[in-house]
């Protein structure tokens, strides 16, 4: 397996899916995340790991018994010695195409394989009810101006933002260009964001999180409306994932109008 950059037109073709914005993104190179592909000129299979997600994805469909042999050997022999160098115990993953997710579970069948169903929800048009913002917080729209603030130091915990913003994007130009923020400020700290943490074709997947002590407030739902709003506006479509485990989330984004469109599954096991 070979770490890669940059894929052909024709690679990216073969191994992205409208259906998984996160990893595709990645694949396209349209965001920013880690990708190993078995065949530099013709890759039948990836490894992609998404920050965002903090999770891996193995896309493509490999009909040769062989390729999934050797994909095995490169975790065990490579990768989970990465992750255990991280301080990391476990492999996490999704498979993509439900043709090749039977061949990499029975390479790994003699591992104690847990998994957990993931939810993925998208909103095709505007919020058009009531959205009302809690006393003492107010929201702005993550842009130019608001970026030059954030590095002026005008704000305490710039990281909040700023780290998940360049982890998947690279750069505040890249994320302007291709994606959509808010955030919710209190006095001078920011408290909640959501944000498009990658895109595929006109998708944009959704990562969203308030500060504990401020959460049960309503921050999440306005946030949430702001931000499918101004992506109908801009073309695009808004996809919220959450784990079957995470029920307040779900709740949130069918409070919001996002509708079920798929469900897939997490792997995960020791290594």
């Amino acid at each position: 397996m070979f770490k890669v950059d940059k894929l052909s037109l024709k690679a990216i073709e073969k191994l992205t899916y409208d259906d998984s914005p996160n990893f595709s993104g990645i694949v396209a190179g349209e965001c920013k995340g880690d990708m190993w592909v078995d065949d530099l000129d013709n890759p039948n299979i990836a490894l992609v790991y998404s920050f965002a997600a903090d999770s891996f994805s193995i896309l493509g469909e490999p009909s040769n018994i062989q390729i999934y042999n050797k994909f095995k050997d490169f975790l065990l022999e490579n990768m989970f010695h990465q992750l255990k160098g991280k301080g990391i115990d476990y492999f996490e993953f999704s498979v993509e195409s439900e043709k090749t997710k039977p061949y990499i579970l029975d390479i790994f069948n003699n591992q104690v394989i847990q998994s957990e169903d993931e939810y993925i929800l998208r909103k095709t048009d505007k919020y058009n009810g009531n959205n009302i913002v809690p006393d003492g917080y107010e929201i702005f729209k993550v842009d130019y101006e608001f970026l030059k603030k954030l590095e002026s130091g005008l704000f305490e915990n710039k990281d909040f933002l700023a780290e998940r913003l360049l982890e998947s994007w690279g750069t505040y130009d890249n994320f302007l260009n291709k994606s959509i923020g808010y955030v919710a400020v209190n006095q001078n700290e920011i408290v909640a964001v959501i944000l498009g943490t990658a895109r595929f074709k006109n998708i944009i997947p959704i990562d969203i999180e308030t500060e504990n002590s401020h959460r049960k407030k309503g921050l999440a739902f306005a946030l949430a409306c702001y931000f499918v709003n101004e992506c109908i506006d801009n073309g695009v479509i808004a996809q919220w994932d959450c784990m079957d485990s995470n029920i307040a989330s779900r709740k949130t984004a069918e409070r919001v109008g996002f509708q079920f469109f798929k469900k897939n599954k997490v792997y995960w096991f020791d290594i």
